[in-house]
């Protein structure tokens, strides 16, 4: 929710012209870095019920979320100079060719990010119907929190961390409540 924050306060973050900006972009792949934990407590609580499709959806949101988060905080300088157009840049690697694979990791982790979520979520939701595990709403929150992502940078960041916040917030009852 902190980084749709930012991107209120910063709407132009990817002119890259302040260090507000770059603030920006590191607190989005740090936040990516840090959901590594929310989903291992997501993953602790249910891989004794929602079966292979569930473990296969954590694996590739647990991959991909990494790789998301560490090649977006190495990828600044590659978002920099794609946002200008620099497409021999983007196919070369000519001008900063490190950042390159940065780029390049964000991009192709954010994909099995999303394409995990989708799995986690659905297995997540079936699981909350056949065995109780979580609420069903839990399965649901994380499909619509990833679909927020996509379809919108500030209130998709907002409703994307609202998603996790209540999904915690479910986890932790049960948590409370011995279940």
């Amino acid at each position: 929710m902190a980084e749709g924050v930012l991107i209120l306060s910063d709407p132009g973050y990817y002119d890259l012209d302040s260090p507000l900006d770059h603030l920006v972009l590191a607190v989005e792949g740090a936040a990516l870095l840090v959901l590594l934990a929310a989903l291992s407590g997501l993953h602790a609580r249910l891989a004794a019920s929602y079966g292979r499709t569930g473990k296969v959806g954590f694996l590739m949101a647990f991959a991909g979320t990494a790789l998301a988060g560490a090649g977006h905080i190495g990828a600044v300088p590659f978002f920099d100079f794609l946002n200008t157009g620099g497409m021999v840049y983007s196919l070369f690697a000519l001008k900063q060719g490190v950042f390159l694979f940065g780029g390049l990791a964000y991009v192709a982790g954010a994909m099995v990010m999303s394409a995990g979520y989708l799995l986690l979520g659905a297995a997540a939701a079936r699981a909350g119907v056949r065995t109780g595990a979580l609420p069903v709403w839990c399965g649901l929150a994380l499909v619509a929190g990833l679909a927020g992502l996509w379809l919108g940078n500030a209130a998709g960041w907002i409703s994307f961390g609202l998603a996790w916040t209540s999904v915690g917030y479910a986890l932790s009852r049960r948590v409370e409540n011995g279940a």
